[in-house]
């Protein structure tokens, strides 16, 4: 066997090449297994010890103090020992999943600040069916305009309800270049985007809170009001 299939039975790179030097060469000194193993002999008798303890070095007492290889059925022992191990990693790794599946399968995540504002939508689907917002700022971007140009021309149905102020009233009118599809609300502090029956995003402004909720019937109900507002809302010309 090489020194590299020792190592992948247990054995540590020292007591690899001592046991693998005993095998070859057979009874021998400490000093001897030194030199032909190339383990320094400052190490070489607790390397020694540690092979002799599993079974896998027998020494022989004779006017000094020899060693010859153990029954290689030591082995038989690490490696229940080894397999013992992987079980347990196995159950750990099963747990740390279960851990996994339910964060993932958590419908509710919450930020705070802006910066979790912006991570929470650039995590969010991408939408394929419609995309339906209701805008506080109606922040224009041009990566977001180009993508809405790109979602209009594959059919996609962009609707957007948007506070209409002297504030907010140049940005929405570049956007209305973009997309027609958008109408006035009053809107005293609320951000929202509604994604294909799956998700919505709902900004706090006051509050600097962000929630993204993942859950289908709680999308549906939002996309079937937005609807309802939005088809008497007045449209912006």
């Amino acid at each position: 066997m090489e020194i590299s299939e020792f190592k992948e039975l247990g054995l540590t790179g020292n007591e690899s090449k001592v046991y693998s030097t005993l095998i070859e060469h057979g009874k021998m000194s400490a000093g001897e297994v030194s030199s032909k193993s190339e383990v320094p002999y400052s190490r070489i008798y607790d390397v020694l010890d540690s092979l002799a303890h599993r079974g896998l070095v027998e020494v022989i007492p004779e006017k000094t103090k020899k060693y010859i290889p153990g029954n290689p059925a030591a082995f038989v022992k690490l490696l229940e020992e080894k397999e013992n191990m992987i079980r347990k990693a196995k159950e750990k790794v099963k747990e740390l999943k279960q851990f996994y599946d339910v964060k993932e399968k958590n419908p509710v995540e919450m930020g705070l600040g802006t910066k979790s504002f912006y991570k929470i939508v650039s995590s969010m689907k991408k939408p394929e069916k419609y995309d339906y917002s209701v805008k506080w700022s109606s922040e224009f971007r041009p990566d977001w305009a180009e993508h809405t140009k790109t979602r209009l021309r594959k059919g996609m149905d962009i609707r957007t309800l948007t506070r209409y102020d002297n504030e907010t009233e140049k940005n929405v009118k570049q956007w209305v270049k973009i997309n027609k599809n958008i109408r006035k609300m009053e809107n005293d502090g609320v951000a929202m985007s509604i994604v294909d029956d799956e998700e919505v995003m709902i900004g706090l402004i006051r509050s600097n809170v962000t929630l993204h909720i993942r859950d289908k019937s709680f999308t549906k109900l939002m996309k079937k009001l937005f609807l309802a507002y939005y088809n008497s809302a007045e449209e912006i010309k």
